[in-house]
């Protein structure tokens, strides 16, 4: 895995400060990183502030930003996201690539029991799906005869039915929500100076765990 892509909302804040912090950081010229936008404009510079906290280290940008494309996706091992949302978006956008896609966060994360939580987490949400994408195919003539007759008792019951057999794996998914952290990084936009250097070294923190984990694996 040489190739990052790390991915925020308009690409002028939080991902290109990781693709700097990546590229100013790494050891190997065999690591590269690029990064886009989910909902951005073409062309836009890096806010002022992640220009700043850049410059404050010695790393200076000239970045414009742009959205994730086929190409992107394609160059990229991985993708990185600042937050659950970017990764949805991404997944919905790329199902095929779901397996590839991570929030950053996650993707450093060296806790082995959230580590576990979240693997629950992941299969808990695929089952609930499944279940229910199953039931409503195997109940759609029902759905429809009740719904002609306007049988309003069988459609609750049948709606209880459905609950009754989402029920444990909604309760697991509520249990592990709570118990997991966050792994969103902040977005700074539009805020002062003191929240993009938390923003920072938020990115800082999870990159340098990054930088380590690919040159152990190429070691």
């Amino acid at each position: 895995m040489e190739k990052i892509l790390f991915v925020c909302t308009g690409n002028t804040c939080r991902s290109p400060i990781a693709e700097a912090i990546f590229e100013h950081k790494k050891q190997s010229e065999s690591f590269e990183a690029r990064s886009a936008g989910v909902h951005g404009m073409e062309g836009m510079s890096m806010s002022e502030g992640s220009k700043s906290v850049l410059a404050k280290r010695g790393i200076m940008e000239s970045h414009q930003s742009k959205n994730i494309t086929d190409e992107l996706v394609n160059w990229s091992d991985v993708v990185l996201t600042m937050t659950e949302n970017h990764k949805r978006i991404v997944v919905e956008q790329y199902p095929e690539l779901a397996d590839n896609v991570y929030t950053l966060k996650e993707f450093v994360l060296n806790d082995p029991d959230l580590k576990k939580k979240r693997e629950d987490l992941k299969y808990h949400l695929a089952q609930l799906e499944l279940k229910r994408a199953t039931f409503l195919t195997e109940n759609q003539a029902k759905v429809e005869k009740y719904n002609q007759k306007k049988q309003i008792n069988k459609q609750t019951e049948l709606e209880e039915e459905l609950l009754n057999q989402l029920h444990p794996h909604q309760a697991a998914i509520d249990r592990l929500e709570w118990d997991l952290p966050s792994l969103d990084i902040r977005d700074p936009f539009g805020a002062d100076h003191e929240e993009y250097e938390q923003t920072y070294k938020e990115i800082e923190a999870a990159i340098d765990r990054l930088l380590q984990q690919l040159e152990n694996t190429t070691e």
